[in-house]
């Protein structure tokens, strides 16, 4: 089965991570770490405030951003406190707040021409009104793959001052690799929390490795995180394998972005489906109603899992995970079949499509189009 639906990598990480774990030796299994000693966390801390351009005590290590997350909420939100999130985003957020009897508040993400966008003034609205404890942010957002500006999110951090904010920026990377942002808000606004991970841009989910930027007003929660005995030096040294090969990923994700122009080129001429810009490594695309079903029913019966929506915000919609560049051409080969039918058939026709063969000679032609 070839997993579409959760956003994972299919190109996998750099080759110099898995040489990384050929050179395992008996020190990295049977020892713990000496980081502490040295007064720093680990090497990854050091790789990323060196990166990053912070100082090394303000970054968080931790079991992915899900680990970070869940941490901030236990930490942070109050018992019955009230916890800000988007209405059309992770379904986690609220499940942890639930784990300490939080409440959660939603505020707007709108449907615009061409993408998703934050509703700012919805979003000031809502803070006013309910005087949360704890606001998430994610940019870019899963499943509409928008992102909010900078400019927006100090206006944001300016407004809600009485609230700590997390920044969940698990999709960063995709759109560019400059921490400049990141290190003025993190500089200028002591309420902030940036959670990243190595599981989507750096394609490195097995091992669950998430960061986080922070202020000195975090200190508390920072050494919370930090382990004494250290971390995995094996899953360390993958990491900095990855960020010592900045070039290589640069290169599969100018992949996913002709790839994401091939979908937008190639579906454009039919009116019922729209295909929203995103900034992370998938697309949402919305469908006609008729064609949801047998597509995925197609796609499954091929050994293709993409996350088809059916709950009452997204409920004609698809979420597909870019995966290699033959699978999003296989794809893509499969949605113009469909589209084609759904186009000159009745709707009540189209339950015909989930029978039909697998048409895989004009994925030749898709790839041709890119070269």
């Amino acid at each position: 089965m070839i997993y579409l639906d959760r956003n994972e990598s299919q190109y996998g990480p750099a080759p110099e991570c898995f040489n990384s774990l050929k050179n395992v030796g008996v020190e990295q299994l049977s020892q713990y770490t000496r980081d502490y000693a040295r007064g720093v966390k680990s090497r990854v801390s050091e790789k990323l405030a060196d990166w990053i351009g912070v100082t090394e005590k303000n970054i968080l290590l931790s079991y992915g951003c899900e680990g970070l997350l869940k941490y901030a909420v236990h930490e942070f939100l109050p018992h019955g406190g009230t916890l800000m999130i988007p209405d059309k985003s992770w379904w986690y957020y609220a499940e942890i707040a639930k784990e300490v009897k939080g409440t959660t508040c939603e505020y707007l993400i709108t449907e615009g021409e061409t993408s998703f966008h934050f509703d700012i003034d919805n979003m000031i609205d809502v803070y006013t009104s309910h005087k949360p404890d704890l606001v998430f942010i994610a940019s870019p957002n899963n499943p509409t793959g928008n992102a909010m500006s900078h400019e927006d999110m100090k206006r944001i951090c300016a407004e809600f001052k009485d609230a700590i904010i997390i920044l969940d920026e698990a999709y960063w990377g995709f759109s560019t690799l400059d921490n400049a942002n990141a290190k003025e808000l993190v500089e200028h606004y002591d309420n902030v929390l940036i959670f990243r991970t190595f599981s989507k841009y750096f394609a490195l989910a097995g091992i669950r490795m998430g960061y986080g930027i922070c202020s000195d007003r975090f200190e508390k929660f920072s050494n919370y995180l930090t382990r004494y005995l250290g971390y995995s030096s094996i899953l360390e040294n993958v990491t900095l394998s990855a960020l010592d090969n900045l070039d290589w990923y640069q290169e599969i994700n100018k992949k996913f972005k002709d790839d994401m122009k091939l979908y937008h080129q190639t579906l454009a001429r039919y009116d019922f489906i729209k295909i929203f810009a995103s900034e992370a490594n998938f697309l949402m695309i919305r469908l006609h109603r008729d064609m949801c079903k047998p597509l995925q029913e197609y796609l499954l019966s091929h050994e293709i899992s993409v996350k088809f929506f059916t709950d009452d915000v997204f409920n004609h919609h698809m979420r597909l995970s870019l995966g290699t560049q033959k699978q999003n051409r296989f794809i893509l080969n499969a949605m113009v079949i469909f589209a084609d039918k759904v186009k000159s058939s009745p709707p009540h026709e189209d339950q015909k499509l989930s029978k039909m063969p697998a048409d895989r000679s004009s994925i030749a032609s898709y790839n041709s189009m890119t070269n």
